[in-house]
């Protein structure tokens, strides 16, 4: 039997790796805790304190019969190594997030983040552990975090879509999608930009089309620079219709939020 291999990846500085690391050793059976990294080991915290991945493969090695090794290693998460890789997003208002904060959080297999649905993670915790009571504890450790991430207040959200007859023609996914295609000049270059398939993109734009009745991309034709991809006219109005409009009913929701919420604080329900 080989230990399961939990890694906890972060795009900077105090967004509670280490904190994560420790509470699930302490509910995971049989675990054992490993940091890589620089700084100083802390007798208390962190006592396999590694300065190379060399090191820490002969560690994950020499505790293969364990049952679960909870790895704090940017690097492993990177390389995709691990069977259940965490990563733990930064604030919005953060200012110096890793530069490779983005292939991270597509390595993981659950994020935690702001507006993050953490739920989601429940099927893969139920494929990597069966025990339906460790995985309840193991989830209510990710709610936790998330609270530790963004803060206990409660927040308001808000999105918006457009609709055509009954059907959804606009939003948010496709908004992001021709805001790419408009900086890059190609689908294919904007379906990588937003982590989607070509299809997926191709679908999206195509049944945006059907149900809106018009073009919201065109061809450019090739040349020395090969083909591509812009706006229409029409694509790009509804885009900054969108964007415009999206704006301004966030901010709307957050002051009349602040407005019904001054007399009283809402907090979250930790219990």
């Amino acid at each position: 039997m080989t230990a399961t291999l939990w890694t906890i990846c972060g795009a900077g500085h105090g967004v509670g790796k280490t904190r994560l690391a420790l509470a699930l050793c302490e509910i995971l059976p049989d675990a054992v805790y490993v940091k890589l990294g620089g700084g100083r080991a802390d007798p208390g915290k962190q006592a396999n304190l590694l300065r190379t991945e060399q090191e820490l493969d002969a560690f994950i090695d020499k505790h293969a019969a364990r049952g679960h090794i909870v790895a704090e290693a940017n690097p492993l998460a990177r390389k995709g190594r691990g069977d259940v890789i965490i990563f733990i997003d930064v604030p919005a208002d953060y200012e110096d997030p890793r530069e490779d904060r983005d292939d991270l959080r597509t390595s993981a297999h659950i994020v935690i983040s702001p507006g993050a649905n953490t739920r989601r993670c429940k099927s893969l915790l139920r494929a990597r552990l069966g025990d339906s009571e460790l995985v309840e504890k193991v989830f209510r450790l990710a709610i936790d975090q998330q609270r530790y991430l963004c803060g206990p207040d409660v927040r308001v959200r808000s999105r918006i879509w457009f609709v055509a007859g009954e059907q959804r023609v606009f939003g948010s996914g496709l908004a992001r999608l021709l805001d790419s295609i408009d900086r890059l000049g190609s689908l294919s270059e904007a379906a990588r930009d937003t982590k989607i398939s070509y299809r997926r993109a191709w679908d999206l734009v195509k049944e945006a089309e059907t149900g809106l009745g018009r073009r919201l991309i065109e061809p450019r034709a090739g040349g020395t620079g090969g083909g591509g991809s812009t706006l229409s006219e029409e694509g790009r109005r509804l885009l900054e219709v969108f964007t415009t409009l999206s704006r301004e009913v966030a901010a709307y929701a957050d002051t009349r939020f602040a407005e019904l919420a001054s007399t009283q604080t809402l907090v979250r329900d930790t219990s």
